[in-house]
């Protein structure tokens, strides 16, 4: 089943928001783009290097040997919101990252595991 982004295990949306998270202040990168131009931009993006500023929202550690995240700057609305990031770097929920990856479309691994839009192997630094 498609996932619009997020992750989905035996038929549920793991990447609810947690309610105290907050996503204001939160200043687009410079040369960087929005969770929701990412989207808007999609195919002339894919396979280029995008840049963003957002909040972690869910945190799952080595799966498939990377560290998955989902993150949220709080523009777009359900569907154009949320960005699966695979990396090697931790990070906890609520904390507000960096992210430059290069940016791939209708990625099947699988099992279910299906993604619109996700950013593998990314640089991921905590600020």
């Amino acid at each position: 089943p498609a996932s619009d982004g997020a992750d989905m295990v035996h038929g549920r949306n793991i990447a609810a928001v947690p309610s105290d998270i907050n996503f204001s202040g939160i200043v687009k990168p410079e040369g960087g783009k929005t969770v929701n131009e990412i989207y808007l931009q999609r195919d002339s993006l894919s396979g280029k290097e995008v840049i963003l500023r957002a909040k972690v929202v869910k945190f799952s550690p080595q799966i498939m040997g990377k560290n998955w995240l989902h993150v949220q700057d709080g523009t777009g609305e359900k569907g154009t919101n949320d960005l699966t990031v695979t990396t090697a770097a931790a990070a906890k929920v609520g904390d507000t990252v960096l992210v430059k990856g290069a940016l791939s479309t209708n990625k099947d691994f699988g099992l279910g595991y299906k993604y619109d839009l996700i950013i593998e192997d990314a640089g991921v630094t905590v600020e």
